[in-house]
């Protein structure tokens, strides 16, 4: 094992003289660390009429009242409607809320509008939050969103999801370009003319008067199925309507260079393998309508397309009720067949190949049992889980009828979710293996090469240290000084789903400690590495979209892995230098001694003020004889490193005594020191 010595840290303190006022930002306004309060006040009597006429698109004047860390934030003379396709409902409005409808130069923190969802089609109310967190993950756009408490003329009207909207503002941010045409998708069904769904098909003519959605007449496309929010009078849907055209039209020869001049069809990919993952039977290639839940944005000025997704709650689906998995085994490429765009864009060897890829990039962001989404579930679930409990107004969607729902539901709801996330990872690598993944052969893990950094033994510790062994990571020697990166020299390193903080990046060896998130407790962790490729149009830099993940190599990881790095006296000298004698106090640096008090975030030094103590205190013995502990925990201004002071114990025989130290009944490695 390749040594990186520790190093210490200087220290600085700044000062600041008085205080001042912090203006907020979108990102308070979408924090998703805690649940927000909104409340609306408006006539009773138009809060009547926009509930009995829910199936309306009706404005409403209102005042906005945003209650942050206790503070109120208004924003008046605003405009609601109540919004969404199968999901309105009369007694939990979905809202749109307009901030410039009425105050046309009116914004509000750079915002002109955003959406409370009443999230009333997902009974555990939880899945969309999640679901939109992972997708941001992998680089593609996606709404942030937060929980928040909802109040109408101050009564408690439900938990909803405060949703950032698809507008001017979400193009600039995302995909740096605005004025651009946006169009969000209308789901075609029997009536339109369209018995089975709309899978994007061609239809060259209309068969009557009522079908749209068919021949190169724009009048046919909009308002349904492409609706445009924005450049309402100016917009040309002829571009968006070829990409409909030429995925029947094109040849096989023509169709990805043809294509690929109108979208990106990595891109397209990407997305509707996140939809496949998570199981979502109303998307892209859904079961219910075909195509549905999917906007669309032609960049300014050119013939160019990106997809952008929507609506998440259909997540998680239960596809099979004979399975005792439901949802879990959805078939990764189902309806891959039945939609044309993707079908011929399958066929073409290279996208099924980035398909297959954009799979297992998902699964390895996902994570599986006490994985990264595992954990986002969770996080949320204790985070809204009272609040959704006390909602009155709460409801599940039931065959597209929503329902009045109960906190058992929800519980019961939650558990599927459970299940589905820990299942579901296991589900798709094995169907990706019995699919022929193949793993760049220019960067790999080794086999076993994932081993604990101070014993060499495959068997880890959340907040401890791992030494992973392969080739081509680097092209050259990186290290990390302070606080640890998530992404260090191009290279990243996935623990279960979690980014892990990275020490050391070579061309054979990278450091990194195992994230805190993990938890406590025995089973197995997978552990991948990806190299950042460049930075595709539409996608955020250094996102997995973007790099090329290695092969998974899967380590032990234990509540206790005890390991000594090195061995100091009290001044500072390692032992190897100034041998120990009986009653000299001895400083260990060691790794996997457990769970502490004041966890640091992973990834960030430990404190010096409040120390991060050991919930268990180790033993340690020099030559079998046991040393006394006089401190056991994290070493201040160190990241994860055990800092263990022990006074060396009389009766020693002079030259080389093997130290150990033990923690919850796991033994380190032997570490040899000199006595005098």
């Amino acid at each position: 094992m390749r040594f990186v010595c520790w190093t210490g840290l200087g220290l600085a303190v700044l000062v600041l003289g008085g205080s001042r006022a912090v203006a907020q930002t979108q990102d308070d306004f979408f924090d998703d660390s805690f649940v927000h309060e909104i409340r609306l006040t408006l006539k009773p009597s138009d809060w009547d009429l926009l509930r009995k006429n829910f199936d309306q698109n009706t404005y409403y004047t209102t005042d906005v009242h945003w209650i942050f860390k206790g503070k109120d934030l208004p924003i008046l003379d605003c405009a609601i409607r109540s919004r969404g396709h199968g999901s309105r409902s009369p007694i939990k409005p979905n809202l749109r809320v307009d901030i410039n409808r009425n105050e046309p130069d009116q914004v509000f923190l750079g915002l002109k509008s955003f959406i409370l969802k009443a999230n009333n089609q997902d009974p555990s109310m939880l899945r969309e939050i999640a679901v939109f967190k992972l997708w941001d993950r992998l680089g593609l756009p996606a709404s942030r969103e937060a929980h928040t408490r909802l109040y109408v003329n101050n009564v408690f009207w439900g938990a909803y999801l405060l949703e950032e909207e698809i507008r001017t503002e979400y193009t600039k941010r995302y995909l740096n370009d605005s004025d651009g045409d946006l169009y969000e998708w209308k789901p075609l069904s029997g009536t339109e003319g369209w018995n089975d769904g709309y899978h994007w098909e061609w239809a060259p003519t209309c068969k009557s008067s009522t079908n749209v959605g068919c021949s190169t007449d724009p009048n046919k496309w909009n308002p349904q199925p492409w609706n445009p929010e924005e450049n309402k009078s100016t917009f040309d849907l002829s571009p968006t309507i070829n990409v409909h055209r030429m995925a029947t039209q094109a040849t096989d020869a023509d169709f990805d260079r043809t294509l690929s001049a109108m979208l990106d069809l990595k891109l397209f990919v990407l997305h509707n393998a996140i939809e496949s993952y998570v199981a979502d039977f109303d998307s892209f290639l859904g079961d219910a309508f075909g195509v549905n839940n999917v906007w669309i944005y032609r960049y300014k000025g050119t013939n160019f397309h990106q997809f952008l997704l929507w609506d998440k709650d259909g997540s998680f689906s239960v596809w099979n009720k004979a399975s005792p998995y439901l949802g879990a085994d959805r078939p990764l490429f189902r309806n891959t067949d039945a939609n044309v765009l993707m079908r011929r864009t399958l066929a073409i060897p290279t996208h099924r190949t980035e398909y297959v890829e954009s799979l297992y990039k998902t699964a390895v962001l996902a994570g599986g049992a006490g994985g990264w989404l595992d954990w986002e579930h969770q996080r949320n679930y204790d985070l809204a889980g009272d609040v959704i409990r006390s909602d009155p107004n709460k409801q599940w969607g039931d065959n597209g009828v929503e329902k009045p729902s109960t906190n058992e539901l929800f519980e019961s709801a939650v558990d599927f979710n459970r299940v589905f996330i820990r299942y579901r990872n296991t589900f798709a690598l094995d169907e990706l293996r019995n699919n022929g993944i193949q793993f760049p052969s220019s960067v790999f893990i080794g086999a076993g090469g994932v081993v604990n950094a101070a014993t060499n033994i495959a068997t880890v510790t959340p907040g401890g240290f791992v030494s992973i062994y392969g080739s081509g990571f680097s092209s050259g020697v990186v290290s990390a000084p302070g606080a640890w990166p998530k992404t260090l020299g191009g290279v990243t390193v996935f623990v279960n789903g979690f980014a892990a903080p990275i020490q050391f990046v070579s061309p054979g060896q990278i450091n990194v400690q195992v994230p805190w998130e993990l938890g406590l407790g025995e089973g197995a962790t997978p552990f991948t590495v990806m190299i950042d490729g460049p930075t595709a149009k539409g996608t955020r830099a250094n996102s997995p979209v973007n790099g090329a993940l290695t092969n998974t190599v899967t380590s032990r990881i234990a509540r206790y892995a005890p390991g000594i790095h090195q061995v100091a006296q009290a001044d500072g000298t390692i032992v190897a230098n100034k041998p120990a004698k009986a009653g000299d106090v001895l400083v260990i640096y060691a790794s996997g001694l457990g769970p502490v008090s004041n966890q640091p975030a992973s990834g960030a030094t430990s404190p010096s003020d409040n120390l991060a103590i050991c919930q268990e205190i180790p033993t340690v013995t020099i030559g079998g004889l046991p040393a006394e502990v006089q401190f056991a925990g994290l070493a201040p201004f160190f990241v994860g490193a055990y800092q263990v002071n022990i006074k060396a114990p009389a009766g020693v025989p002079s030259g080389n005594a093997q130290m150990l130290i033990s923690s919850g009944g796991e033994v380190s490695n032997s570490f040899p020191i000199p006595i005098q």
